[in-house]
C-alpha cells in the first residue's frame, strides 16, 4: 500500500517540477534573458526546497506561487539582465537568505564567481544543502556577517555586490565603495529613499549609475551604483 501511494506521487511531483520549470523560464524571457535549461532545472529545485524547507528555517513570507516567481525570481532576472553578459569576476550576495537574487544571478551571468553571504548558521546549512542538491556546485555559502571590507575572506575582492534584504544597507554598502574598480558594481534593491540617502557625504563614494523601476511596484527600483572617484 505505501508502494502504490507513493507510485501515485510521482507524476504529480514531475508536472510540478515542469511547471515550475516552465514559469521560470517564461519569466527570464520577459527580462531578456535565455536561460541553459540546466540552469532552469537548478532554479527550479530549489525553489521548491525553499518552500519545502519555509517553516523550519523561515526562508520567505511569500508563498503564493504567482507571487513567488515574480517578486524572488522576477526581481532577480530584472538584475541580471542589467549587466553586461560578459561580466567577469566575484559577486557577493549579501544576506543572502534563502538564495535569492544570488542564484539566479548565477545562472543568468555564468562568467561571475558567486559568494553567498548568510550570518545564520541554519540558513548558510540550508544554503549548502540545496545548492549541492540543485547542482550549483560552483556556488561557495559562505557563513559570515559581511558589514565591511575586512570581513571578507583573506585574497577574495567583490567585483558584484547584492543587496536585495540585508538591513543596514545605509550603512554597509558605503564601506565598500572604494574597493570597487572602474567596472565594478554594487545592485540595491530599494525604493525612492536612495536618492535622499545618496545625499550623505559617505554616500558621495558612490556614483549613481541607473535605476530601473520593477514591473508592478510603485516604489521598487533596481539602483546600479559604481565608486565616484574611478567611474
Amino acid at each position: 500500500m505505501r508502494i502504490n501511494k507513493l507510485q501515485a506521487k510521482i507524476p504529480t511531483v514531475i508536472q510540478e517540477q515542469q511547471q515550475l520549470e516552465e514559469a521560470i523560464g517564461q519569466r527570464a524571457r520577459r527580462s531578456g534573458l535565455d536561460l541553459p535549461d540546466a540552469g532552469i532545472t537548478g532554479l527550479a529545485t530549489h525553489a521548491r526546497q525553499v518552500l519545502k524547507n519555509n517553516e523550519r528555517y523561515h526562508l520567505t513570507t511569500i508563498t503564493e506561487p504567482e507571487e513567488f516567481i515574480e517578486r524572488h525570481f522576477g526581481e532577480s532576472f530584472e538584475g541580471a539582465a542589467l549587466l553586461d553578459p560578459s561580466a567577469r569576476g566575484v559577486m557577493f550576495d549579501l544576506g543572502s537568505g534563502n538564495g535569492f537574487p544570488g542564484l539566479p544571478f548565477h545562472v543568468a551571468r555564468p562568467g561571475l564567481d558567486p559568494v553567498l553571504a548568510e550570518v545564520s548558521t541554519r540558513k548558510a546549512a540550508f544554503l549548502t544543502a540545496s545548492c549541492l542538491g540543485a547542482g550549483f556546485n560552483q556556488v561557495q555559502v559562505l557563513q559570515r556577517q559581511i558589514q565591511r571590507p575586512a570581513d571578507l575572506p583573506d585574497g577574495m575582492k567583490p567585483n558584484y555586490l547584492l543587496n536585495r534584504a540585508m538591513g543596514g544597507w545605509e550603512k554597509v554598502l558605503p564601506r565598500f565603495a572604494r574597493e570597487l574598480g572602474p567596472d565594478d558594481r554594487v545592485l540595491l534593491w530599494a525604493g525612492e529613499e536612495v536618492e535622499a540617502i545618496s545625499k550623505r557625504k559617505i554616500w558621495q563614494r558612490f556614483k549613481i549609475l541607473n535605476r530601473h523601476q520593477l514591473p508592478g511596484l510603485d516604489q521598487g527600483w533596481i539602483w546600479v551604483l559604481g565608486n565616484a572617484e574611478v567611474v
